[in-house]
């Protein structure tokens, strides 16, 4: 199957968009609390074992590919099964002149 060049540009946006959203939360929701963590034992010197932490680029690379592939996920959703909302017909209720009885 061939897919237009301008297809395969928004999906590289995309797929890019996501992996820096990715990165932001893995920072936000990962790394900091992580951070915060290290930063509590050390200073009550609890002597923990911490070797199962991740380092920082291990937390930003998950966070890359998490994303860029939940974007892929929504891209290719999109693309075969958009997005359609209900819409109420407002001209059919206008047409009936006791329609605006519900308000008074």
């Amino acid at each position: 199957m061939r897919f237009p060049p301008h297809l395969i540009g928004k999906f590289f946006k995309f797929v890019a968009v996501g992996a820096l959203v990715g990165i932001v939360f893995s920072i936000l929701f990962i790394a900091l609390p992580v951070a915060g963590l290290l930063f509590l034992i050390s200073g009550l010197d609890l002597g923990w074992n911490l070797q199962w932490i991740p380092s920082a680029p291990a937390i930003m690379t998950f966070g890359a590919g998490g994303g860029g592939l939940f974007a892929t996920i929504l891209f290719i959703k999109d693309r075969y099964i958009p997005y359609v909302e209900q819409v109420p017909d407002f001209e059919a209720d206008a047409d009936e002149p006791d329609s605006n009885k519900h308000l008074h």
